[in-house]
Order: C-alpha cells, then structure tokens, then sequence
C-alpha cells in the first residue's frame, strides 16, 4: 500500500507539470450514439437523452466514462438510458429481477484484488458498476424485484414476535418497553434533512438533538442557521456530540458557532474512560417532546444532500410522533445529564426530566404504554402492527450490549426471512485478542461474536438471507463523498496537482476499508447459496435489522464490534404495517440498484 500511494504521488506530480488529471488521460473518441450501438446487445437498455460529450472506454471495467467526469452531475447522467424491466428478464430468463441481476453477474469473473467484476457488457460509469442505469423509482409489483416480497396479510399472518412472554423478556433485558399507536414513517436520504429542518422551524418550546459530529458543510450550516434562530426567539435548544471524532476530523467550527450563539453544546468526555471506543453514535432529534428523527443520518452533506443513487450515503431515519418521542427525549437527558458531571457550572435539565416524567406517566394512564396491555395489544389483529414499538438506549455507563440482547431474542425467532443492512463488514468472529487486527486487540467482541455466530447459525440453516451493504468504490465511507466533492471543487479551480492528491487519498480509503470488507463477505457470508450479498452503488450508511418482514429495527447500530460492545447507540424496534410496506419499497430498490456479490470466476 505504501508503495502504491507514493508511486500514485510521483505520477500525479508528474502529471501536475502537463497539467493532467489522472482520470482524464486517455482518448475521449465516443459518442452517444456510438455507445448505443454497442450496447445493441443489451435489448434492455433504451436511450432517453443526446447530447455531445466525448467518452472515453475503461476496458478493465467495461464502462464508458464522460470528459470531465468528476465535475459533472451523476445522478442526472443515469437518466440518459432508460431500463426496460421485462427486457431485463427476458435477457436472462428469469422470473425476477433479482433472480435476473444474480445469473448475470454470475458469468462475470470477479478480480480479487480490485474487488470488481470484469463485465462482459458495456455499462455507463455513472452506474456505479451495475450493468442497468439504477432503478430511482419501482412501478412493479414488489415480488417481481424479489420472489421474498410478496404481500404479506398482517390480520392473519402468525408469527412468534406477537408473544407478550417474548416481549416481556426483552423488557427485562433491555430496560425498554412497548409503546403504542405511534406513528413512524422511513425517511430515506435527503428527506430525513428536509423533515429535520422542518421540525426545527416548528419548534415552539425546546429542541433536543445529537449527532456523532456535525460536519460545517452546506446542509448542517443551514440545520445551525435554524437552531440559532430558534434559540434567539426563545425555543430552548440543547446539542449533543462526539468529544473526541470531531476533534480529530477537525469538525469543530459548526459547534464554536453554535456556542458563541448561546447554545448549550455537549461534546462527551468520556471516550478515554471506556476503553477509547465509547463514541457517542446515536443520532436523534425531538421537537417540544411531540415529534422525534432518530436514524443513523449524521450532519454531514453525504448525509443530508444524498439523491440515493449518487454516490453519497444511501441512509434511513424514521420520523416518529407518539409515545416512543418520550422514550426519544428520556435518552437524551439521561445521556445529557451523565455528561454533565464532566462539565463544571453546566445546569440540569430539571424542567426536561419534568416532562418526561410526566409524559411516561400520562401515556402509561393512557394505555398508550406498559406490559399489563401487552395481551390485550398483541392478540388483536387491528392493534399488534399499528405502531407497536420501543426504543433501546446502549451506553457504556449502563448497559453496552442492550440493543444487542434484544436482537438475539429476535433472532432466535426469525422463521422466513431475514435482511440485514449494514455499511461495512470489517468484522469476523474474534475468538482471542491475537485474532484481531493490532489496532484492535483491545477490543471487546463478546456480543458481536454473539451475534455473528447467531446470523451464521441462521445461514447454516437454510433460512433465506439479504444482506446489503456497499461496493469497493464506496467502502472509504464518507470519506469518499468529501473527496469527490474536493476533487470537483479542486478542478474547478485549476488545482489539478491537488486534485490528483485528493483521488490518491479516496483510492487508499477505499483499499484500507474495502479489504477486510470483501474478505469477511466472501469467507462468511458468500458460501452460503440461501445468503445473497448485495453491494450497493452508493455508501450503505443505513443500520437496519428487518426480521421476518415482521419486526424492523432502524437505527445507529452496526453491525460491527464498536456498535455491538462499546459505542452510545440508539435503534427503534416497531411492529407496524405501513412502517414495513415502506421499508419493503425501500430494501427492494437498495437490492435493485445493487452489485450482487457472484461470479463464475476469479482474475
């Protein structure tokens, strides 16, 4: 890798004296009509735009890559072909998309070192490795994407996690309860910042919100904007935040401002006390105790401007209002309040513990909260998937594997079905220090290891399993999405010397990320013919659990050992129809408009 970097330094340098940008060397000798031509094999593919560009070929990757690439708009180039669906399955005899996307991709061989496959079609860059241009909108019927999403009824479908017994046990186990009647709506990408923003400016009395670093890029300058607005008109806004990631990434001027404005802001301090893991990773927001996000969306413009297809991160919040905002706001404040005692002269929050105690108890007299109406919810067909729901606090200083205990009770129970969405499997089952990498043989992997097992357990079963999460040009996660942006920035500035830098340092994030991720894929999870892998094209951000299309866990869990054993997590566990007919939507299009991970050979 050293080596790599440096020599990608002395070229770059080298090209800086011709004033060349690495990507852009080749011959730009093709046009549009010239590239449906050789795409006239492919009768799935239709051309909807023309224009003139030069392109030039990538033949290690088969893909056609427009003049100036970086600077232009990605997301609006994927519209220039349009896919017919039932060309697509006609081409590959196949009853699904799925089915068709997986024996496609099954005859390419695959470079192991590159981790990419070697396609025997022509495909457009901007399709980040999909031999399609990506599906931004689904108009068939779910069970033609995917035979495992077929209508379920809910009023008569049966399944274990309607178990008052069960329930109880992950009370118990987790200090949570189930709430009722809540509604709670996925918020996919942009439309989580745009509803973030929305409740800031609604807010009236007082506004919560934490987020592991709130990067000072377009999107959180406008959220900052809002929040000092709200605070000089009187709206009590209290901030949450890593102590020590912002630091180190230097994304500390978004918080400075804030401050100078008057706002309390809490960066934790205890990230030294516990092990240098306990980063404080949930990521929530509630509005006068009425209306709550919590997702794994940060304050980051991959985050916050993110279109899905993109190449930002493709992420999921769910927008809650009902009694689990209390539940919300209660993990605020205790997390709030366990911090304080590291900061002097910093209030209680007297006046939000009122609240919150008084909502716990109203919503309990309600019966909009508890187990004694666990039977009662839970046997009844018009009640049991109506926004059934509890939220699961992890933090070090109590409990830093409650999220993880409920799944393993959840997991035990999962009869159909299981998808898994996760952002980067850097991890495999640890079983002694020496088994994992230096930096972490510190580390605590007790439920992890759980977990993995359990899932593993699962796969050795039969049980049919989706496990989504991201490509080798995304696995450098954010960094990625910040990098492209300076590298458009940098050429729009003549820096090209800068900008050849910049791709050297995506290059290597990805490299650093993505060889354990593609090695932990292929040893654990691809030899299973019931697991598929889907690698999609943009940063997988989104922290989902859905068990037997029953049961859906959104939040800021990983699936990896600093999440499951170390960090301050948060997810939200509901049973709810319309929540799980829009996450169906939602996984189908991420499967869609993903790499499956299968090849009939190796280069």
């Amino acid at each position: 890798m050293k080596m790599f970097l440096f020599s990608m330094l002395a070229i770059s340098i080298g090209a800086q004296a011709q004033s060349v940008f690495l990507p852009e060397n080749g011959k730009y000798i093709y046009r549009l009509p010239e590239i449906t031509d050789s795409m006239s094999n492919q009768p799935y593919l239709n051309k909807r735009l023309t224009w003139n560009e030069l392109y030039k070929l990538d033949k290690r990757r088969n893909e056609y890559i427009v003049k100036n690439w970086f600077q232009r708009d990605w997301y609006v180039m994927q519209d220039m072909f349009a896919l017919d669906f039932n060309g697509y399955l006609n081409s590959q005899k196949a009853s699904t998309f799925n089915e068709a996307k997986r024996k496609q991709y099954s005859r390419f061989a695959f470079d192991k070192k590159g981790f990419y496959h070697h396609k025997t079609v022509p495909a457009m860059k901007e399709w980040g490795g999909l031999t399609h241009p990506p599906l931004k909108q689904i108009n068939v019927p779910l069970e033609k994407i995917d035979k495992n999403f077929a209508p379920i009824d809910y009023s008569t479908v049966k399944s274990p996690y309607f178990s008052p017994i069960l329930q109880l046990d992950i009370d118990r186990m987790t200090k949570s309860e189930l709430t009722f009647g809540n509604k709670v709506v996925p918020l996919a990408d942009k439309d989580a910042f745009e509803k973030k923003k929305q409740l800031i400016r609604n807010a009236k009395e007082s506004i919560l919100m934490s987020s592991l670093v709130y990067v000072c890029d377009k999107g959180t300058k406008q959220i900052v904007n809002l929040l000092i607005n709200k605070h000089r008109q009187g709206v009590d806004v209290k901030i949450l935040t890593d102590g020590f990631i912002g630091k180190i990434l230097g994304h500390t001027e978004c918080l400075k401002t804030m401050r100078n404005a008057g706002i309390e802001v809490i960066e934790t301090k205890d990230f030294f006390k516990h092990k240098l893991k306990a980063i404080y990773h949930t990521k929530t927001l509630v509005t006068d105790f009425t209306e709550a996000v919590a997702g794994g969306h940060n304050m980051i413009d991959a985050d916050n401007l993110s279109r899905g297809t993109d190449f930002n991160n493709r992420d999921v919040d769910l927008y809650v209002k009902g009694p689990m905002v209390t539940d919300i706001a209660k993990q605020f404040v205790e997390n709030w309040e366990y911090q304080r005692i590291y900061i002097k002269g910093l209030k209680s929050l007297t006046s939000q513990i009122r609240v919150v105690k008084a909502n716990l108890a109203s919503e309990r007299k309600n019966g909009l909260r508890g187990d004694e109406f666990y039977n009662q919810i839970l046997s009844n067909p018009d009640t049991r998937m109506a926004g059934v729901c509890r939220f699961i606090k992890q933090a070090p200083y109590q409990d830093r594997h409650s999220i993880g205990k409920a799944y393993l009770k959840l997991l035990d129970r999962v009869q159909r079905h299981l998808v898994i969405e996760d952002p980067v499997k850097s991890d495999t089952y640890v079983g002694k220090p020496s088994d994992a990498p230096i930096s972490e043989m510190m580390d605590n992997f007790d439920m992890f290891n759980l977990l993995h097992n359990k899932v593993q357990s699962l796969a050795k079963k039969g049980l049919p399993i989706d496990y989504i999460t991201t490509n080798i040009n995304m696995a450098g996660n954010e960094n990625v999405a910040i990098m492209n942006e300076r590298i458009k920035d940098q050429l729009n500035d003549g820096k090209k010397l800068l900008a050849n830098w910049s791709l050297v340092k995506l290059i290597a994030s990805n490299s650093y990320y993505g060889k354990p991720h593609y090695k932990n894929l292929m040893t654990d999870w691809m030899p299973f013919k019931n697991v598929h892998v889907w690698t999609h094209m943009s940063f997988m951000h989104s922290k989902i659990f859905y068990f037997d299309r029953i049961v859906a866990s959104v939040g800021s869990y990983n699936f990896q050992h600093n999440a499951t054993d170390q960090a301050y997590e948060s997810t939200a566990i509901c049973m709810d129809e319309s929540l799980n007919r829009d996450l169906d939507k939602i996984l189908v299009q991420d499967m869609a408009n993903s790499i499956p991970l299968i090849f009939s050979g190796v280069r």
